[in-house]
């Protein structure tokens, strides 16, 4: 299974290659080690939409304070080692934005839907279709 995160740009990778991750799992998602990531920086926030590819290589629950308020939530943090830094070809929402509303069985139609109405700092499992097509922009065409 692949995983995507939709995160605040912008996406710091160190020396190694490592970057870290927050974001608050949707529907239950369980990242594991070894597991293919992307990262989708939010447009709306200065980022570029599809933004790199990497592997889970580690995954833990956090309790950090509340940025608007007392309290603190649960956050999802992983190391992820970047494999592939930017895409070949971009995909931004602009481009799925014409088909996020159509009720066909493709991927591109579903990976607009659950980039449109995933909120910001989420990060969910994708379907192997929608992994096929977003990993699809990491190779030269």
């Amino acid at each position: 299974m692949s995983l995507i995160a939709k995160i605040d740009p912008p996406l710091t990778v160190d020396e190694n290659g490592v970057a870290q991750i927050h974001a608050r799992p949707y529907k239950q998602s369980v990242a594991r080690t070894g597991e293919e990531i992307f990262v989708w920086t939010s447009e709306g926030s200065g980022g570029h939409g599809l933004a790199a590819r990497g592997t889970v290589l580690d995954a833990r629950i956090e309790s950090l304070p509340n940025k608007t308020g007392p309290g603190e939530h649960k956050e999802l943090v992983l190391d992820v080692k970047i494999v592939g830094a930017a895409p070949a070809r971009a995909l931004t929402l602009d481009q799925i934005a014409p088909r996020r509303d159509d009720d066909e069985a493709a991927p591109e139609p579903a990976a607009g839907k659950l980039l449109y109405t995933h909120a910001l700092n989420k990060i969910t499992s994708i379907e192997s279709e929608v992994a096929d097509f977003v990993r699809s922009h990491f190779e030269e065409q």
